[in-house]
């Protein structure tokens, strides 16, 4: 019994030191505010639908992003009956760092030694943002079939959110995403 208890504990010291190296997890951890967290191996095949061996292949090509937007619904009028339209008010994006965990006890990954874990996300390198100009009376109409200009515009809510993307070429996947109702 004495053996068995032993045989546990060092089994339990163990999976607490491996749990130490990388996190456990499948699950992508991110906090927008600091731009900072997780992506484990898994959430990344699970996106791209990527199997080990395309996903070693590929590592060195991930280009993880936070998204941020404020889109405004108006209701619009070129004429008798008014209509919505989304104004996509604010808009941006921040390119991020990010650095790659490896198992070096385990095979390799292109590029790296070692065997892909996951990334660490570690902040923003750069971004790019804009502003745009509401729906207002005078206005070319956007829909044509409508009437030529807006004769009337009104702004009937907004929502604001963010998102942490990952791109590899010419594919993106959106990994987590948040909206909520905009303020003012």
């Amino acid at each position: 019994m004495n053996a068995l208890l032993r045989l546990a504990t060092v089994g339990a010291a163990l999976a607490l030191v491996a749990g130490v190296s990388a996190p456990a997890a499948a699950a992508v951890t991110y906090d927008p505010k600091t731009m900072k967290g997780y992506v484990a191996r898994a959430d990344l095949q699970k996106a791209f639908g990527w199997t080990d061996t395309t996903l070693s292949a590929k590592a060195s090509t991930l280009v993880f992003n936070h998204d941020f937007w404020t889109n405004d619904t108006y209701t619009v009028a070129c004429g008798k009956k008014p209509f919505p339209v989304t104004h996509y008010r604010e808009f941006g994006r921040y390119e991020l760092r990010n650095a790659a965990v490896l198992d070096k006890g385990r095979g390799t990954v292109k590029g790296y030694s070692g065997k892909l874990v996951g990334f660490w996300i570690t902040g923003a390198s750069f971004g790019i943002s804009g502003t745009s100009v509401p729906p207002t009376a005078g206005q070319p109409c956007p829909d044509a079939t409508k009437g030529k200009t807006i004769t009337a515009s009104r702004r009937a809510s907004s929502v604001s959110g963010w998102a942490l993307s990952v791109s590899s070429g010419e594919e993106n996947r959106r990994l987590v995403t948040k909206e909520t109702p905009a303020q003012g």
